[in-house]
């Protein structure tokens, strides 16, 4: 009894594929950029504008104060010091929906099925019709930005960004802080001399 090559091509094919799909889901790598001619090691004190860009209009949220506590805490650890009367730098923090910009809402899987002594490959493409799906993709964020901006100049000095991963709503929160260290990781800290 000898199997064929061309019939094992479909479930090898298969399985390739599925044991690489764990390194698809890799952790976003965050961005960073300082402007030119500037040093934002040189500055010394931070605010927060008020509202943030994530934040609705007119009041603040619970992701904005969790963001504000995090990047506080980041900025400290660097040497920068909070000054909300004086700031020579005020934080924003821009949040970018997941399926903004006409993203496409589909699904691309892959199955393998045997039975009867055969075994059979196929391709299969959902379309999401409303439902929790698309009310949770809307309210997820898909990326966020924290933009330093110099208040004497009015201009971004150094700007970093990540995707966000979907994480459910359990975890959306600890997520949403991961992120903002990851960002936060990429500034220098604040320069001794002035």
């Amino acid at each position: 009894m000898r199997l064929r090559a061309t019939a094992l091509a479909p479930a090898l094919l298969a399985a390739l594929v599925l044991a690489g799909l764990p390194g698809c889901a890799s952790t976003p790598i965050p961005t960073a950029e300082q402007a030119p001619g500037a040093d934002v090691r040189t500055y010394a004190t931070f605010a927060f504008f008020e509202p943030l860009a994530m934040e609705r209009e007119g009041y603040g949220t619970m992701a904005g104060e969790r963001a504000r506590a995090v990047l506080r805490r980041e900025m400290e650890s660097r040497g920068y010091r909070l000054d909300p009367d004086a700031p020579s730098l005020r934080i924003n923090v821009i949040a970018a929906a997941r399926d903004g910009g006409g993203e496409p809402s589909f699904s691309l899987g892959l199955g393998v099925g045997v039975g009867g002594g055969n075994t059979r490959g196929g391709l299969g493409v959902g379309i999401p019709l409303g439902g929790q799906g698309s009310r949770e993709r809307l309210r997820l964020p898909g990326a966020i930005a924290i933009d330093l901006v110099d208040v004497e100049a009015k201009r971004v000095v150094w700007t970093g960004g990540v995707d966000v991963p979907r994480v459910g709503r359990d975890g959306e929160a600890e997520a949403f802080e991961v992120a903002l260290r990851r960002v936060m990781a990429a500034l220098p800290a604040r320069s001794s001399t002035p």
